[in-house]
């Protein structure tokens, strides 16, 4: 990031050499807050690179130092005296949510500005001109609305504050949040890290909930595919597998445990997704798949993966996920290789079968 600190001091020649040093350097730890890389330029009179390393060398502190400097600069409030305030001023006091947008969609304090840090910092004296209206700031964990805090206070606004903990300490003291979507607290704070993603988001945790996945095979391949679906809260997954646990399984099958075998794996997958995440829902299936039951139970499912180890269960799945639209996502392992798929006839892809027409002899399959 290129800072022409002659923009943010217009006019240099007003301040001693001290005030512009310390003007200066009050906008590097805002900069440096934000982890961003600084580089001088354009500051003239001085000679900016050789300023710059006796300043900035001179004032070079770590993180948490920094956090307890703008600590000391502005006043913080916790969340019993933000709450107590916005239930008393009635409007009177502004509080503003300076995370991200991705952030906010998780759940807001019910009542709260929505203002990223960097948009409040551009556009504070435009969007509050009355630079003595007392406001609460707050973030995830209250050490970013410290820095932005620090930032406006340099801008002249007298009484801004930082909400101490941050949106994490409101949520654990209890107090109502503005959740704009179906999902419970609990499930907001399960699903929070991947929500971030600006690829998934409230919209893509919707439709990961919605989903019904079948899982063919709950062995090596099966174990880790179901587990990852689970925690990442797909709605419903279905589970088809006869077999039962072996102490042989547990080196590589990584949903069962000990005290699961001689159980159907269908059972212990059950109660391993239980584990991970209780709200998804589990269709079982302890029953060899045949041409007799592969197309209703695929016929339920949005997506069937392929976690078999014999390629007359694959061949089936294909022609099972062919006939009815699914898409087949295939996957095979020996020793230390694996291969993975996905065949879409129905969305312009190709099958299996038009890559293999035919299932290679058994004799010739290693295992």
């Amino acid at each position: 990031m290129i800072c022409h600190f002659t923009t943010v001091v217009a006019d240099w020649s007003r301040f001693s050499a001290g005030r512009l040093e310390e003007a200066l350097i009050n906008r590097l730890r805002v900069y440096y807050s934000k982890g961003k890389k600084v580089i001088f330029n354009n500051l003239h009179p001085v000679d900016a690179g050789h300023w710059a390393g006796q300043v900035w060398g001179r004032h070079m502190k770590s993180y948490k130092e920094l956090v307890e400097e703008a600590r000391q600069a502005v006043e913080e409030v916790t969340v019993d005296q933000a709450r107590e305030l916005q239930l008393r001023a009635r409007g009177a006091v502004e509080i503003i949510d300076i995370r991200s947008r991705e952030q906010m969609s998780l759940g807001t304090i019910k009542g709260a500005t929505l203002i990223p840090a960097e948009e409040l910092e551009a556009a504070a004296r435009h969007l509050y001109p009355d630079k003595g209206k007392p406001i609460i700031l707050y973030c995830a964990a209250g050490n970013r609305s410290l820095f932005t805090a620090l930032a406006l206070k340099e801008l002249g606004y007298m009484s801004v504050k930082s909400l101490a903990g941050g949106m994490r300490a409101w949520t654990d003291a209890g107090y109502e949040i503005d959740n704009r979507t179906l999902f419970t607290r609990e499930q907001l704070l399960h699903y929070s890290r991947q929500m971030l993603l600006p690829e998934v988001g409230i919209e893509g945790q919707t439709l990961i909930s919605k989903a019904r996945i079948l899982v063919v095979g709950a062995g090596g391949l099966g174990s880790p595919a179901v587990l990852y679906l689970a925690a990442s809260g797909v709605g419903t997954i279905g589970i088809v597998d006869f077999d039962q646990v072996d102490a042989s399984n547990l080196n590589r099958q990584v949903i069962h445990a000990f005290d699961s075998v001689g159980k159907p794996k269908t059972d212990s997958a059950r109660e391993g997704i239980a584990r991970i995440n209780p709200d998804v829902e589990v269709l079982t299936f302890p029953d060899r798949l045949t041409w007799a039951n592969a197309l209703p139970i695929v016929r339920d499912f949005d997506i069937v993966i392929d976690g078999s180890d014999n390629f007359q269960t694959k061949y089936l799945l294909n022609d099972a996920a062919f006939f009815e639209g699914k898409p087949y996502v295939f996957g095979a392992a020996v020793r230390t290789e694996g291969q993975a798929s996905v065949f879409y006839p129905k969305g312009g892809g190709p099958c299996l079968r038009c890559m293999l027409p035919q299932p290679p002899q058994q004799e010739l399959v290693p295992t």
